[in-house]
């Protein structure tokens, strides 16, 4: 039987290592699909200060099953001039698209399979007749653009983290066929055996992420206010991410009961995660965080095995398995601090459900997509 995905390179303009969310998910997708004996190969910018040596970028993401990783030249004006950051991105994405998408297929046979999330390589491979995978995580114009531009591709598979996300664009029928919605994921090997729960450390809460988002504080002094009532005294709260210089500061102003860890690795946060009884999502309000989000951190609050109290918002309402969630009003203590405190009278609850959202079981039903969409039955995997 032919199999579609021999071969896959991941073309982006991501850098790894970093501790952002969608290079930890780009990462976890491609171990996962190496795991499946697919030959994968990542192809990213060299820009900015990190350490682009591959065994950093293995320990820093504890890889077990390594794949091929190269850099290419990042000769552009990226962060170059500070008063100019938007512009600077968006113009050094641009052209470094149409650099690396030139120089990387010409070494591309027509059955490799390509797959992105940066949308100017997507818009720069529609010349070419290799399949092409593309991560969609957020509406923009441009997103919306170039899928017009692409309507009437049939060698375009396009990835949706919900399906608000996916009717927020115009999509064209052959577009509407093509596509697929794969919540967010985690990574099971990473996790104890469910059983192992119940040892965590009651009142203990977590809050999992970067402290910045978009460059704008994400909402966290609400926190820091409200474990500093006297009802919550006996709780608990550590707070996991980066930047560290944003944690030094918010730390000046939290209450005893408030710790912060800094960022951690994903094993190591994982790991307060399981000792904890709660875990918290939190935003800012934009459009992303009100319908299109699908956060890494609330898969892996299931699997640690917490109850999870997530600020009200339509996207956070349409997650699945919804058993372990309890919603408060934004900007409101006292709705935070009611469901808290209902939260802490009930049991966690396992769901049968959440093994398919291991990264593991997300690549198995992309692998399967492709395969039908080729006409072909799907791998045994």
């Amino acid at each position: 039987m032919k199999k579609i995905l021999n071969k896959l390179t991941y073309l982006t303009y991501q850098v790894f290592p970093s501790e952002k969310a969608n290079s930890l998910q780009t990462i976890r997708m491609l171990e996962n699909f190496s795991l499946k004996n697919i030959d994968v190969n990542l192809i990213y910018p060299r820009r900015g200060k990190l350490d682009f040596r591959n065994e950093t970028i293995n320990d820093f993401y504890n890889i077990e099953n390594h794949f091929e990783i190269k850099q290419l030249a990042h000769k552009l004006p990226f962060n170059y001039f500070k008063n100019f950051e938007k512009i600077n991105f968006v113009l050094s994405s641009f052209l470094w698209s149409i650099y690396s998408v030139r120089t990387v297929m010409k070494n591309v046979p027509i059955n490799q399979v390509m797959m992105t999330r940066t949308h100017w390589i997507l818009f720069f491979l529609r010349n070419y007749k290799n399949l092409t995978i593309f991560e969609c995580h957020k509406f923009s114009k441009i997103n919306n653009f170039i899928f017009k531009l692409l309507k009437d591709k049939t060698n375009l598979v396009i990835i949706f983290t919900n399906l608000n996300l996916k009717q927020s664009f115009s999509l064209s029928n052959k577009l509407e066929k093509n596509s697929i919605v794969l919540e967010s994921s985690y990574e099971d090997r990473l996790f104890q055996n469910i059983e192992t729960y119940s040892e965590k450390q009651k009142n203990k809460v977590v809050f999992v992420g970067q402290l910045l988002r978009f460059n704008r504080k994400r909402d966290i002094e609400f926190l820091i206010n409200a474990f500093k009532e006297k009802s919550l005294e006996d709780f608990e709260l550590r707070i996991i991410g980066g930047p560290n210089q944003v944690a030094n500061d918010l730390e000046k102003i939290a209450g005893k009961n408030t710790k912060f860890l800094g960022h951690l690795s994903n094993k190591d946060a994982i790991k307060e995660m399981e000792s904890a009884e709660f875990g918290i999502l939190i935003n800012e309000k934009n459009q992303h965080s009100l319908m299109h989000t699908s956060p890494i951190k609330y898969f892996e609050y299931q699997r640690a095995g917490l109850k999870i109290l997530a600020i009200d918002f339509e996207a956070h309402r349409n997650l699945p398995i919804k058993d372990n969630l309890y919603f408060f009003e934004d900007g409101n203590v006292f709705s935070f601090k009611t469901s808290l405190l209902k939260a802490k009278e009930e049991p966690f609850k396992n769901s049968p459900e959440l093994s398919k959202f291991s990264y593991s079981h997300r690549v198995d039903k992309l692998i399967d997509y492709v395969a039908r969409l080729e006409g072909l039955e799907p791998p045994t995997l």
